[in-house]
């Protein structure tokens, strides 16, 4: 029985999650900042490690 509301309530919040990123842009952009910024960092380093 504990399983069941596992699944269920793990199924139900990836659908509302799914849902609010598909129809909130803001929503995408913050969700999606981490990935930008560790992108941004990783070019910084390899700029700064790059021989001049």
């Amino acid at each position: 029985m504990i399983f069941d509301a596992v699944v269920i309530v793990s199924i139900v919040m990836s659908a509302a999650f799914t849902l609010a990123w598909l129809l909130r842009p803001d929503f995408r952009a913050w969700i999606e900042q981490p990935k930008h910024v560790f992108d941004a960092q990783l070019r910084q380093f390899d700029q700064e490690r790059r021989p001049r």
